[in-house]
């Protein structure tokens, strides 16, 4: 086997692993966003509508109030004209004496088909202020409400942006673990405190413990040595670069590979 030694410098040329996965991501929150704002605008749109529309409504309840108003005010207007009616009528009559019960009779039958009248007139102007206005005022708000609400209904909800689009690590390291894996054999960071998500597979003839394992903000699975452990059985295959304890796999009977 040949040995191949990488400082870890040679990372930060290496092609990163991720790209794809990040190049997606970068994809889908440009969209997330332009879909955020779109939606934004077609609600702010919406929203302008709504108000125009609230103000709408509120006009034509206030006209159709006053429309109401004008109309008992018409009523009133229009009763006190028959009532003078009926009373000029009625006097005119009174200059005609022709004496005796009969007129009498006729006199106060007159006068009771004219307070009648007056009544009547009098009942059709109360109404008009009174019962027909409240009908009028509570038909018109009734309506007023139904158009709020089904402009309101149009409007919709303000758009929700959602959970964020997350972005996935940088992970250069396999890119090039993978290329020396496939060169040769390795001298490779086999720390324990670059690791994580370790899990115990068995043990070699030499009595090396074998793990799985990933390093620390990469997904990718290696099986491999801890070099503290390496270190008690073969020191020799145990090195130090960048205060990170490396394995020499071409001097154990381990070998280091992707999972």
């Amino acid at each position: 086997m040949v040995l191949i030694t990488y400082h870890l410098s040679s990372f930060a040329v290496c092609a990163d692993a991720n790209a794809a996965m990040r190049y997606q991501a970068k994809q889908k929150w440009l969209e997330k966003n332009f879909k955020y704002k779109s939606e934004g605008n077609k609600y702010h749109n919406r929203e302008a509508g709504y108000k125009k529309s609230l103000n709408d409504n509120i006009i034509g309840f206030s006209r159709a109030t006053s429309d109401a108003y004008s109309k008992a005010i018409y009523a009133r207007g229009s009763a006190m004209k028959q009532t003078e009616s009926l009373m000029k009528n009625y006097f005119r009559k009174q200059k005609v004496n022709q004496g005796g019960r009969a007129r009498s009779y006729r006199r106060s039958s007159e006068l009771m088909q004219l307070l009648f009248a007056k009544g009547q007139l009098r009942n059709k102007v109360r109404n008009k202020f009174g019962r027909d206005q409240a009908l009028a005022y509570q038909g018109n708000l009734r309506k007023k409400q139904s158009m709020d609400a089904k402009n309101r209904k149009t409007l919709g909800f303000m758009p929700e942006y959602g959970a964020p689009v997350l972005m996935p690590p940088s992970d250069r390291f396999s890119t090039f673990l993978n290329f020396a894996l496939g060169v040769g054999g390795i001298i490779a960071s086999s720390d324990i405190k670059v690791k994580e998500n370790i899990t115990y597979v068995g043990s070699s003839p030499q009595g090396h413990t074998i793990w799985e394992f990933n390093y620390t903000g990469s997904p990718t699975r290696y099986r491999g040595a801890m070099a503290q452990e390496v270190a008690k059985i073969n020191p020799m295959a145990v090195g130090i670069e960048d205060g990170t304890l490396t394995v020499d796999y071409s001097k154990i009977d381990v070998d280091m590979v992707e999972v």
